[in-house]
């Protein structure tokens, strides 16, 4: 990057010096993230260290908001995410469709029918697997199934992606396709590292040991395995959920401080992606439109849902760090005759499901494998951002993505299907109602109403009266300050009348601004009694003028988190939300 291109990109999250609240190209919807970079090196990162210090340390800076997002509250487009399902609010963009949904990151149809020609097996990770290059010439990681449990890891890991991409991140392309012992053949050099960590050439005798255990199972039509095509670029190592990248100048946002990252809390306890943490990331070297950049993707969902990678997904995974000081030092002191609630769990007996279920779980209680710094910094707006975009995930949908996943049993699949359901439904139930849940904010074309509606009421996470009340106040925007308009005044309803007298004065643009903190009063919520505060734009012009009044700052009221958090110590923060 230029000096110039890193000037820019600085500017772009600092107020500029000029004091005002908003620019006229409020709210940005694209991170200027993508400039071009030098080539850099791999970044080290190991597993081991990876999970001794967030075992044992608390890596990250303060809590404190989400930095990386719009006016809106919302995540632009990025090198790390795309809005997709649900997103860009108050746009006249069409949503995703299901078929979109359902083709999720995949480019092309699938690998190309024909051999296949081994080129190696990566070092790293617990599930067997081996590269491999289509007839068309495209590489594939060759993961394969246990033998025990031909479609477990696989149908995790396909309905993963398809959710995870919708959702917004950047993920492989994945397909089960199935593979035949004679289709392959050994490329020339081809190496791997063997059981006892010796790096030598592949033989013959490797593949078949891969390959025709599974056989028998596979029949004619060959072994099934998860074929995921080799991500675009060069790669440059994982990224880790705190911090950012030294060597990357379009890095600027601590990671833990991403709301996208924060968020993955939210999906990651709806999926129980346990393994949610930086050895399963992937920073690569890309270029596109003529910049070289590093485009930072998710992979790796064998271990979500039910599945454990290569076996039934524990019981403890989703409930207990793998060192839980607090449940280990309960177990030591009663001599190991304490239980832990999560022991008594039945989970029925589908091979191609393992051990997933919904009646147990309870989203606030989730935790991943080790504590991530992303996660333990979620705030209430963190959580409402994710929670929102759980809602297009619809049961037809969800139907359809599950199908991707190519479960031979129904009664397997149907299981399945309930079980992400349910789950989703008490995720959205949980984190939609932390915070004043206004949304779908509208204008009248003359400027003179603002019409809203109430998420948590909307989907049924909260039920009974509720009751809105809002004072207005006068944006000065370039001075950045507001002046009372009148005081707060009880609503009839889900609209309110925008006073004359809240349009601030003009800025050098010729726009007006106006401030309007709303108030939720909802007897189980009282939570969401601290005000949102909507700021609204008048861009001038024809009265009739399409676009004139526009929403342009949603303020949504949120905590510092607890990044020492102890559920021991504070239980209301454990607490199902009221009101369900």
């Amino acid at each position: 990057m230029t000096a110039t291109a890193a000037l820019g990109l600085a500017q772009y999250v600092s107020d500029k010096g000029d004091g005002r609240r908003f620019y006229p190209d409020d709210p940005v919807w694209e991170e200027p993230d993508r400039n071009d970079i030098p080539p850099v090196e791999v970044f080290p990162l190991t597993d081991e260290a990876d999970f001794i210090i967030h075992s044992f340390q608390k890596p990250g800076g303060d809590a404190g908001p989400a930095l990386n997002v719009n006016t809106l509250g919302e995540v632009p487009d990025s090198s790390w995410f795309t809005n997709r399902i649900g997103r860009r609010p108050m746009t006249v963009e069409e949503p995703l469709t299901v078929e979109e949904i359902v083709r999720g990151p995949n480019q092309v149809e699938g690998p190309a029918p024909g051999p296949w020609v081994v080129t190696g097996s990566p070092p790293a990770g617990i599930t067997p697997k081996f590269f491999a290059r289509d007839s068309r010439g495209d590489t594939y990681i060759i993961k394969l199934d246990p033998q025990h449990m031909p479609e477990l890891p696989s149908s995790a890991e396909m309905i993963s992606t398809k959710i995870f991409h919708a959702l917004g991140y950047n993920v492989p392309q994945n397909f089960i396709v199935h593979m035949r012992r004679e289709d392959l053949s050994l490329a020339s050099g081809a190496m791997w590292t063997d059981k006892q960590g010796i790096e030598r050439r592949i033989e013959p005798s490797d593949v078949d040991e891969w390959i025709s255990p599974r056989a028998s199972e596979g029949g004619a039509g060959g072994v099934r395995v998860l074929a995921s095509k080799f991500l675009e670029g060069r790669f440059v190592g994982e990224y880790q959920y705190y911090g950012t990248r030294s060597d990357d100048p379009n890095d600027i946002y601590p990671h833990e401080k991403m709301r996208q990252l924060r968020g993955l809390r939210v999906f990651a306890a709806w999926l129980n992606h346990d393994d949610s943490r930086a050895i399963n990331t992937f920073d690569s070297y890309v270029q596109e439109n003529g910049r070289n950049f590093i485009k930072h993707f998710l992979i790796d969902f064998g271990s979500t849902l039910g599945s454990g990678s290569t076996l039934k997904q524990e019981p403890r995974a989703g409930y207990e760090y793998l060192i839980d000081r607090g449940d280990i030092g309960k177990g030591i002191v009663t001599f190991g005759l304490w239980q832990r609630p999560w022991m008594k769990v039945k989970y029925p007996d589908y091979a191609a499901v393992g051990n997933i279920e919904a009646d147990f779980f309870e989203p606030w209680m989730w935790k991943p494998e080790y504590p991530n710094p992303a996660f333990e910094r979620m705030d209430e707006a963190d959580a409402f951002w994710a929670a929102s975009r759980m809602v297009p995930f619809t049961d037809e949908v969800l139907r359809e993505i599950v199908k991707t996943a190519r479960i031979s049993d129904p009664a397997a699949e149907r299981y399945l299907l309930e079980t992400i359901i349910a789950r989703r439904d008490k995720c959205i139930n949980h984190w939609i109602a932390r915070t004043n849940p206004l949304d779908r904010f509208e204008i009248g074309q003359q400027g003179r109403e603002v019409r809203f509606d109430n998420a948590a009421v909307r989907v049924g996470a909260a039920r009974g009266e509720v009751t809105y009340s809002v004072e207005w106040s006068r944006l000065d925007n370039l001075a950045n300050q507001e002046t009372p308009a009148g005081g707060e005044v009880r609503l009839p309803g889900t609209a309110m009348q925008v006073p004359e007298n809240a349009w601030g004065p003009k800025d050098d643009a010729g726009y007006r601004y106006a401030v309007a903190r709303i108030r939720s009063l909802h007897a189980a919520n009282p939570q969401w009694a601290r005000p949102l505060a909507l700021t609204i734009r008048d861009k001038g012009g024809q009265s009739q003028a399409v676009g004139r009044y526009e929403v342009v700052g949603i303020d949504r009221p949120r905590t510092d988190a607890d990044v020492n958090y102890d559920r021991k110590k504070h239980p209301e923060r454990t607490q199902a939300a009221p009101g369900r």
